[in-house]
C-alpha cells in the first residue's frame, strides 16, 4: 500500500495508567508503521508524555468513551485505527488490508483477530488466538453475543461486533455520535448495536491479528464497584443481555419501567 494512503489514518488509543505498555505499543507501530500518526488520549493520574505520539491529557479516570470521543474530536484523518494500550503490532498486523476495505468502500468497520499474549514465568510466552468478533442476535427484548460471523464477502466476514482492533471511517462514527460517555469502559456492545441501527457494515478480516498482553495496570488506579453493562442494556431498548462468556446483564427496574 502506498505512504499515500496511510497519511489517511490516524492510530488511536487511550491509556489509563501504563505507560510501560504505551511505550510498547507506541515501538511497535514505528517499526511497522514509521509513518503513521499515533493520538493517545491519557486520563492517567500523571499523564507522561511520549515521544513519537501526540497526547491529549482527560481528567483522570474519565474512562474509556470519554477518552476516544476526545480523539475523535481531534481526528483529521478520514479513518482511524483503534487500538488498546495493551496492544502490539506484529507480523501478522496487516492494517494496510484492513484500510484497503474501508476506502474501497467494501466496509465502514473492519478489524482483524486479537491473540492473548502472557508471560509464564519469564522463561516463555502463552499466545492464545481469541476471537472477539461477533453476532448481536436481539429476539424481543434480549440480546445475545453470539461468536462468529455471518457470510463472507470478498476478502472478509460480515460480523455484527468486534473487539478493539479496528479500522472505521471517521465520519461514520461521528454521524452515530461516537461512544456513549455513560458507559466509560462497557460501550462496546451498545456501540455496535446503535453502528447496526445506523446501518454501518462491520467486517471481521481472519489473517490481520494484533496481540495483546495480559497484565496489570502498572500503577494503583481506583477501583470501580459495578460496571454499566445494566445501563448499556437499557440505553439498547432492552431488558438483558448475554455476553460471550455467559455473563447475563439485566437492565435497571426504574429503566425499564421507564
Amino acid at each position: 500500500m502506498a505512504t499515500a494512503d496511510l497519511a489517511k489514518l490516524t492510530a488511536i488509543v487511550r491509556n489509563f495508567e501504563r505507560p510501560k505498555a504505551l511505550r510498547r505499543l507506541v515501538r511497535s507501530i514505528r517499526r511497522h508503521y514509521p509513518q503513521l500518526r499515533i493520538l493517545a488520549a491519557d486520563d492517567s493520574m500523571e499523564p507522561r508524555p511520549l515521544k513519537g505520539m501526540e497526547l491529549i491529557q482527560l481528567p483522570s479516570d474519565s474512562g474509556r468513551s470519554a477518552c476516544q470521543n476526545a480523539l475523535l474530536a481531534r481526528l483529521r484523518t478520514p479513518y482511524f485505527l483503534l487500538l488498546e494500550n495493551t496492544a502490539e503490532l506484529c507480523r501478522g498486523s496487516k492494517i494496510e488490508q484492513l484500510l484497503q476495505l474501508v476506502v474501497d468502500n467494501k466496509l465502514d468497520i473492519a478489524g482483524g483477530d486479537v491473540i492473548r499474549c502472557q508471560r509464564k514465568l519469564m522463561l516463555f510466552t502463552k499466545r492464545q488466538q481469541r476471537p472477539e468478533h461477533g453476532l448481536c442476535d436481539i429476539a424481543g427484548d434480549r440480546l445475545t453475543l453470539r461468536r462468529g460471523h455471518r457470510s463472507r464477502g470478498e476478502g472478509y466476514s460480515w460480523c455484527d461486533l468486534l473487539g478493539n482492533f479496528y479500522i472505521a471511517r471517521t465520519n461514520k462514527v461521528r454521524t452515530i455520535g461516537g461512544w456513549d460517555p455513560e458507559l466509560r469502559d462497557d460501550e462496546q456492545a451498545e456501540f455496535f448495536v446503535r453502528a447496526q441501527h445506523h446501518g454501518l457494515r462491520v467486517g471481521h478480516v481472519p489473517e490481520v491479528n494484533i496481540w495483546h498482553w495480559h497484565e496489570a495496570s502498572e500503577t494503583r488506579t481506583p477501583s470501580h464497584e459495578h460496571s454499566e453493562l445494566g445501563l448499556a442494556v437499557a440505553k439498547m431498548g432492552l431488558s438483558r443481555m448475554t455476553c460471550f462468556d455467559g455473563q447475563v446483564a439485566k437492565a435497571p427496574r426504574r429503566a425499564v419501567a421507564a
